[in-house]
């Protein structure tokens, strides 16, 4: 049985990302852990705090059941947590040894919400143990046709993530589009990197698109997500590496009014 860690603070945005994984895994036996950090560990009022989450816990798994159906494979965890948003969530990731984590990204006017600001740039770097989905508020559930994989190859892809992209390709037979961005010369370990990764993909993947850089990299990529109608952009975290500043720094708001797909984030510790 998969293991799906849902952090929610009871926004659309976590609702929407449960409902899109819910929807695409129906086929697989999931247990979804709905978790909500409802006070820090030294709240005055963290009973009550407690009381108020697990009816929107509650509330959370009932709207799901009404919106997408009663499904006989998916369970319910619902956990209340009292304590630091990161750490608590990085933690039950890793004590539960979740499959991996679904979380929702903002819509331009909820800037409100604590969880999906920079909060969830910080599980990103925080949660080395599994994948992390980020699904946009303003989309619709749909068939994913291709994921996009895109990296540099300055480290080799690990078989974990290789593993893990093979996973969410297969749920849905997806196509696997390898995309580069060409940035001069690389090195030879970088060629070795990718023709390693290259072969261990090649029988669910598509030749790989080469692309030069246009105005920045990340417009590069978000040109290539829409030219080439991609439906899911996959890409493995690495501190100091630069997409460090398309997740984690300066891009996060163009990330966020402009990516309108899942976003699937391989950790870079994976072995």
């Amino acid at each position: 049985m998969l293991q799906i860690l849902v952090p929610t603070d009871f926004s659309n945005n976590s609702y929407n990302a449960l409902y899109y994984a819910a929807r695409l895994l129906k086929d697989k036996e999931c247990m979804f852990h709905l978790v909500n950090v409802c006070s820090s560990e030294g709240s005055s009022n963290k009973e009550i705090a407690k009381i108020e989450s697990a009816q929107g816990l509650d509330a959370m798994a009932h709207r799901l059941v009404r919106d997408a159906g009663n499904n006989n494979k998916h369970n319910f965890e619902k956990v209340s947590l009292c304590s630091d948003m990161t750490e608590g969530v990085a933690g039950y990731a890793r004590d539960h040894k979740v499959d991996f984590m679904v979380i929702g990204n903002k819509a331009k006017e909820e800037i409100k919400h604590v969880l999906l600001g920079n909060n969830a740039m910080q599980l990103v770097r925080e949660v080395t143990n599994c994948p992390i989905l980020i699904v946009p508020l303003e989309i619709d559930f749909k068939k994913v046709g291709k994921i996009a994989f895109s990296s540099n190859y300055a480290n080799p892809i690990s078989k974990e993530n290789i593993k893990s992209l093979n996973f969410f390709r297969s749920i849905m037979d997806s196509a696997l589009v390898p995309m580069s961005i060409e940035e001069g010369k690389g090195t030879d370990a970088m060629a070795k990197n990718k023709a390693d990764f290259l072969e261990a993909v090649s029988q669910y993947s598509s030749k790989e698109v080469k692309l030069p850089v246009f105005e920045d990299k990340v417009k590069t990529i978000l040109e290539f997500v829409d030219l080439w109608s991609i439906d899911m952009l996959a890409m493995v975290y690495y501190p100091h590496h630069f997409f460090l500043e398309f997740i984690g720094k300066g891009m996060v708001k163009e990330l966020n009014t402009k990516l309108s797909i899942p976003f699937l984030i391989l950790p870079h510790e994976a072995s």
